[in-house]
């Protein structure tokens, strides 16, 4: 297993994980918005969408990647949720806002090709009406690992902003 794990500014409530040649290129608008399988994650061939609870500020964010499934953290997180990625590259970024600044993420175990991402969620619901924006008050946890594609799943949601992002209420 490698990790990266690092305090990250967040705006507009949303996180990029991207290739360098992917990065930009996917039409969310078309690939996310309006069919939410798993609501708090999308992919794109090279590129994922990652949904934070905090609009602007910082949050908590660790990224491992697996040579194999490590498991759901189900009692350390409030909402967990997985789906397939096609990494067209084994190096990803993670990108804030607009590419103001990128961090290497650890290599893709398996090089370019069919992997799973399972994205952990605590602390959504606090970080809506946190007004500190340099407190951490949510964090989330990446899983990644070769895996061939399947279905999106949800395997866990207790937060309020969870529920509101994966089921629309």
């Amino acid at each position: 297993m490698a990790e990266f794990r690092a305090r990250i500014g967040v705006h507009y409530g949303f996180l990029d994980v991207a290739d360098d040649q992917s990065w930009g290129r996917t039409d969310w608008a078309n690939v996310f918005f309006g069919r939410r399988p798993t609501g708090l994650i999308a992919t794109s061939p090279g590129e994922v969408f990652l949904v934070t609870g905090r609009h602007t500020g910082t949050v908590g964010f660790t990224v491992s990647v697996d040579d194999g499934d490590p498991g759901p953290d189900l009692e350390g997180f409030e909402d967990v949720v997985e789906v397939p990625f096609e990494a067209s590259r084994p190096e990803l970024m993670l990108i804030q806002w607009a590419g103001e600044k990128t961090d290497a993420l650890p290599r893709l175990s398996a090089g370019a090709g069919s992997y799973r991402m399972r994205y952990h969620c605590r602390g959504m619901d606090d970080a809506r009406s946190s007004r500190d924006y340099h407190e951490v008050v949510d964090e989330y946890l990446l899983q990644i690992w070769p895996a061939p594609a399947g279905s999106p799943a949800t395997l866990k949601v207790t937060s309020r902003e969870g529920h509101r992002h994966i089921f629309g209420s």
